[in-house]
């Protein structure tokens, strides 16, 4: 690896210290995550729910690439018929390319785990690189303030080895706090896309050493297309770490614009743009097929930007950062209700930097290291960001998020995440706040491995500095400690074997589906066939889930805005959206009005009709094609708020656009009923030709809303609707 881009770490260093770094990251790895060491091909770890998301995105991309040789950011495999973009989904398919070896080879759940191992081990090695060139940068004025661990003089051999090791001891340790971090493993438990954090301290080292060299005269270009190279890597893998070094890279660039020696001046600015542009322009061509349709979509539709709720539940309280690691073996569950966000879900409020890290960082900025400014000036910034649009010093509930919010408005914010939130275009499609932690825990790592170095650079006893050391490294170590972990083995029911040899080609709806359920997806990596309620990182509205009877009925465990019954329409519409098979799954419904509706509804669909399989667990029943179809309304996709109860009728708010999108009207099969409007050929869903009614279809309404009941519309003054999609997953 010191070889690929030798110009990016210390070539004086010898090799066996890279490979003995490795080779403990790889050993750290697998003492935290124990005990999946003893069941790499038999469980994934985490709390199987985002996890199997993650799962299937290896799977899909196997099928995109080898199978089908398709584009891998469309796929029809999930909400058939209609399928969907995966623009806005957090496929990370650097982890589904780089592990696809493993997956031919050995199957999903290897190759799962790989991208476990690969994240851990060269997060920890890409910071050891970090921190070691800091390291062995010369101090300009003070000669002793860096010692090479390799110096040229007259020492003593005893005290050059020492000064190795300690070269050795203090980037490692910066590295095991960064890649064992208690923000990192609480990622594992399903955030595939989070945890895979590892380019973005290779980015880093690539970007300053390429300002370093741009400010010293000396050829700067190599430097920079590496920058641009691991940035494409981590878009590869996370859209938010995008943004961070975005952010890192302008706030570096301003720096070494601003900072002495020297003055500002138009020359130093171009000094200090260069290598950012060169690597922004590599970032962006690299990227383009998939940036480009990403900023089309964005600027057409709503529908990936969430709730403003969202962006004060999933933000961080101070006390997050300060309290200990939520995850720790000798605390958790209790740790659970520590001060702290109180509503934003475990993964996402386990953000500890760490007592031993934040002293390591204290005594590097005490001890006035140089470069620790800038490192402790990033980590504000980035901590001041994790904050969110409301500041926040104990604990965060519900009685603390603005009522507004609650209601979809979009309130404005001087905070200072809220002030780039209105500055940066697209930043409000991310939502999950408190990430920026990961970035704090970065400057503390790089910061934590600088006063280490410094302090025992200062011991003179050698044995007093050998335990020292130990001692921290240690200390850091208990911190962080998690195992054992959680794992989930697959719980698919056997019968999606028997499903996979049966040649019907047909989609399966699994229900319940009145929220998307990602163990759904694990099952599909089993039967290949087609979805029709799946479960991805952004709804697209554009879908059928809540467009289309029946399904509606399941989503909402009751009637939507146009009134029907379902038993009656529903062979017609399981016929025009091609499901083969309706499987009722009781393990992921154990009780209430969930179960009761589903049941109900599902024994009314198929009354007299015997299910193809039954255990304690499954229900599956095939689907037969309808001889007599039956008319029926669907919503257009666009423009719908979601669905509210006033009085005894469920009401939905209709905000007219100026678009027309000829996905977005409302179909009904051939045969309509004469007392329907007059129908228009229109190809609504890209795979056959409909008789299409405008039912809400995306042109402008004035700004009314409709209350629909029996296919009728009754038009009423209302404010205009919150956004039109449903509530989105969590695994963004």
């Amino acid at each position: 690896m010191d070889n690929a881009f030798s110009n990016l770490a210390d070539r004086r260093s010898a090799g066996w210290e890279h490979l003995l770094a490795l080779a403990l990251y790889a050993a750290a790895t697998l003492a935290f995550t124990w005990p999946l060491a003893l069941h790499l091909t038999t469980a994934i770890p985490g709390d199987g729910f985002d996890g199997w998301q993650n799962y299937w995105n290896l799977w899909w991309l196997k099928q995109a690439l080898v199978e089908r040789v398709t584009n891998p950011l469309f796929t029809d495999l999930l909400y058939h018929p209609t399928g969907v973009s995966l623009y806005f989904h957090t496929l990370n398919p650097f982890n589904g390319v780089a592990t696809l070896p493993v997956q031919l080879a050995f199957g999903l759940i290897p190759a799962y785990n790989v991208v476990v191992l690969i994240s851990w081990v060269l997060g920890g090695y890409g910071m050891f690189l970090l921190v070691r060139w800091m390291i062995g940068q010369r101090a300009q004025g003070r000669r002793d303030e860096f010692p090479s661990p390799r110096r040229r003089d007259a020492e003593a051999p005893q005290e050059k080895t020492a000064l190795r090791l300690i070269g050795f001891a203090a980037p490692f340790a910066a590295g095991l706090i960064y890649t064992l971090s208690p923000f990192h493993m609480a990622h594992l438990l399903g955030h595939m896309q989070v945890m895979s954090l590892q380019w973005m301290p290779f980015y880093i080292l690539a970007l300053l050493r390429s300002l370093r060299l741009a400010q010293a005269g000396r050829p700067w270009l190599q430097a920079a297309l590496w920058a641009g190279f691991f940035l494409i890597l981590t878009g590869l893998c996370d859209w938010y770490f995008v943004l961070y070094l975005f952010l890192f890279t302008a706030v570096a660039a301003l720096w070494h614009w601003l900072a002495p020696p020297g003055r500002p001046s138009v020359r130093r600015l171009f000094v200090a743009l260069a290598p950012p542009v060169v690597a922004g322009l590599l970032f962006a061509l690299g990227l383009s097929f998939w940036l480009i349709p990403m900023m089309v979509e964005a600027l057409q539709f709503r529908f990936m930007v969430r709730p403003s709720s969202d962006l004060y539940i999933l933000s961080a309280s101070v006390m997050d950062f300060l309290i200990p690691n939520r995850l720790h073996t000798l605390f958790r569950p209790e740790s659970f209700a520590w001060p702290g966000n109180q509503i934003a879900p475990v993964s996402e409020r386990t953000i500890a930097i760490g007592y031993t890290a934040l002293a390591l960082a204290a005594a590097a900025l005490a001890l006035r290291v140089r470069k620790a400014a800038f490192w402790g000036v990033m980590a504000l910034f980035f901590f001041a960001l994790a904050l969110g649009p409301q500041i926040h010093l104990g604990d965060i509930t519900w009685e603390t998020i603005p009522e507004a919010a609650l209601q979809g408005e979009e309130l404005t914010s001087w905070t200072p995440y809220g002030v780039l939130n209105q500055w940066i275009p697209f930043m409000r499609i991310s939502r999950s706040v408190s990430r920026f932690a990961v970035m704090v825990q970065l400057c503390v790592a790089v910061l934590a491995g600088l006063g280490l170095w410094r302090l025992l650079s200062r011991m003179r006893n050698r044995t007093f500095r050998c335990g020292v050391g130990s001692l921290l490294i240690a200390a850091v170590l208990f911190e962080y400690w998690v195992a054992p972990y959680p794992l989930s083995p697959p719980d698919t029911p056997p019968w999606y074997h028997d499903l996979a040899a049966d040649p019907d080609p047909r989609a399966v709806l699994n229900l319940p589906m009145n929220y998307d359920r990602p163990g759904y997806l694990l099952y599909q990596t089993v039967h290949n066939k087609p979805l029709t309620v799946a479960y991805i990182s952004r709804d697209d509205p554009r879908t059928l889930t809540e467009r289309t009877p029946v399904l509606q009925h399941f989503r909402h465990l009751g009637p939507d805005i146009i009134e029907v019954d379902p038993a009656a329409v529903a062979q017609t519409v399981f016929t025009d959206l091609e499901i083969g098979a309706v499987v009722l799954d009781r393990y992921k419904m154990p009780g209430g009005k969930e179960r009761a509706y589903t049941e109900a509804l599902a024994a009314a669909i198929f009354e007299g009709q015997a299910p193809v399989y039954e255990d304690e667990r499954i229900t599956a029943y095939k689907v037969s094609p309808a001889i007599h179809p039956t008319p029926y309304l669907m919503l257009g996709a666009l423009d719908w708020g979601a669905l509210q109860e006033e009085g005894a009728l469920p009401v939905s708010h209709f905000a007219g656009a100026p678009r027309r999108d000829p996905r977005a009207t409302s179909a009904v099969r051939r045969g309509g009923d004469a007392s329907l409007p007059q129908p228009r050929d229109d190809d609504a869903c890209g795979r056959r030709r409909w008789r299409c009614y405008d039912v809400g279809c995306g042109h402008r309404d004035g700004g009314r809303s409709a209350r629909r009941s029996g296919g009728g519309a009754a038009h009423r003054p209302c404010a205009r609707s919150a956004n039109p999609s449903a509530d989105a997953a969590d695994s963004d």
